[in-house]
């Protein structure tokens, strides 16, 4: 089973030999692990995010609402940026779009220093922002570099396998903040002495993105020409390369679905400790801990779903693992015992595999204009910011086991898209052609494949 593809003696992205006819390509195989550790980051950036939600109520003394402030700005950055970033790395490559999405986030992680110190919950929020507009950058070249430097029949196993560390950052970034923002219980009372944790936690980010950042600046990411992987693929398989159109419903069903189940991933983890401690009588020390372990089981349900991936297809396990969500979610509306909390932890199993395979099947078949194409996916992240606060208001305003009608709606749309809504390509006419690169700048050739 071939992941990668293989690596050639000749260093540009895609050169045609006349003599022997055919397509030859740099390796992906040490960039597409260098950009695998990208998928890292964000999910630790996410991880801290839940634990902040309760922690900023505890110390500031907000509302549940006031917290999803904080959702708003992490993705809305992704509506708002999305297609900005996919512009950057179609005019600057994959190398420089990278480094630039890296040191937004450094800057970001830095901004929190001074709002810990003026006790500004409008600062972090806007820290977050910049933190979250980095991580789009990100987003839109890892995910969109991973799905197409391959064979696009195992595009959907890639991209599992690679954000199975993005699970494994959102596990450990829990415990962390138990013991960076809790000290490993409810006693530290002060509000500068937790905000002084939360600040040089940042800090500690900002310094390792930063060490990432330099690190890409002297490794080799070579760029990618998607109309010819298209075509070499179509030639082994016998078939007509075609490319689909931005329009096609495959594609914008997708940015939907994504943005509904992104809406519900973050539901299910900011309300994770609220019902914690709602209907578990946990204390938030223990509801954090908790947290990484359905973080845990998030990442197990990813690594599991990779590995079944490698037999079955990406669509049929798409509606197995949506379908068990719906039906772990009903649990957790209708049932209001201690015991129930544990229930989050089968939705947040469930749910592992969903994102990075609506990202394949959306932005599948797209050719030259997979980075556009999946700017519109990553831009349907912004449901993050929108369904949460409806969760958080109907929580504030009847109780916690009803807001989890919210997520339950969602999953019902990542069912549909798994079922029938990927199956609607609109493919076009033009031709498949050749993608030269000039300082990674793209320019297309007279070349028709």
């Amino acid at each position: 089973m071939q992941l990668f593809k293989k690596k050639n003696d000749d260093d540009t992205v895609s050169t045609y030999e006349e003599e022997k006819n055919e397509i030859k390509k740099p390796s992906y195989l040490l960039p597409g692990a260098l950009v695998t550790t990208l998928f890292f980051l964000w999910g630790f950036s996410y991880g801290l995010l839940d634990t902040l939600n309760k922690h900023f109520q505890n110390v500031l003394g907000i509302s549940t609402t006031q917290t999803t402030f904080m959702q708003v700005a992490y993705f809305g950055a992704y509506f708002l940026f999305s297609v900005p970033a996919s512009m950057i790395t179609k005019k600057f490559g994959y190398k420089k779009a990278i480094i630039f999405g890296l040191i937004l986030y450094v800057i970001g992680a830095l901004c929190f220093y001074p709002s810990a110190t003026n006790l500004s919950f409008g600062g972090f929020v806007g820290s977050l922002f910049v933190i979250a507009c980095g991580i789009t950058t990100l987003e839109n070249c890892a995910n969109t570099y991973i799905t197409i430097i391959g064979s696009p029949k195992h595009a959907s196993l890639r991209i599992n396998i690679a954000h199975c560390f993005n699970g494994i950052a959102s596990t450990i970034a829990p415990v962390v903040a138990s013991y960076a923002f809790f000290g490993g219980n409810e006693e530290e009372t002060d509000t500068v002495a937790n905000l002084d944790s939360v600040k040089w936690c940042y800090v500690g980010v900002a310094g390792g993105v930063f060490l990432i950042a330099v690190l890409f600046c002297f490794v080799h990411i070579p760029e990618v020409d998607e109309e010819a992987l298209m075509a070499e693929e179509s030639a082994k398989s016998g078939t007509v390369a075609r490319r689909a159109s931005l329009l096609s419903p495959h594609l914008l069903f997708g940015s939907f679905a994504q943005f509904m189940y992104t809406g519900a991933q973050v539901c299910v983890a900011s309300m994770f400790m609220f019902y914690a401690s709602d209907v578990g009588h946990f204390p938030d020390s223990k509801g954090s801990i908790l947290l990484s372990v359905g973080q845990a089981c998030f990442t197990v349900g990813r690594i599991l779903g990779a590995i079944l991936m490698s037999k079955y297809r990406a669509d049929h396990l798409m509606v197995i693992y949506s379908a068990g969500a719906i039906i772990s979610n009903i649990f957790v509306i209708a049932m209001k015992t201690e015991a129930t909390t544990y229930a989050l932890l089968v939705v947040m199993f469930f749910e592992s595999i969903l994102f990075p395979t609506i990202f394949s099947l959306g932005t599948k078949d797209l050719g030259r204009n997979h980075k556009r194409g999946s700017a519109f996916i990553i831009a349907g992240v912004s449901g993050g910011a929108v369904l949460p606060p409806l969760q958080a208001l109907i929580h504030d305003n009847v109780n916690v086991n009803i807001s989890f009608v919210i997520p339950l709606i969602a999953w019902i749309v990542v069912f549909t898209y798994g079922v029938v809504g990927h199956r609607w390509v609109r493919y076009v006419d033009d031709p498949i052609v050749e993608t030269r690169f000039d300082n990674n700048k793209e320019f297309e050739t007279d070349k028709v494949y």
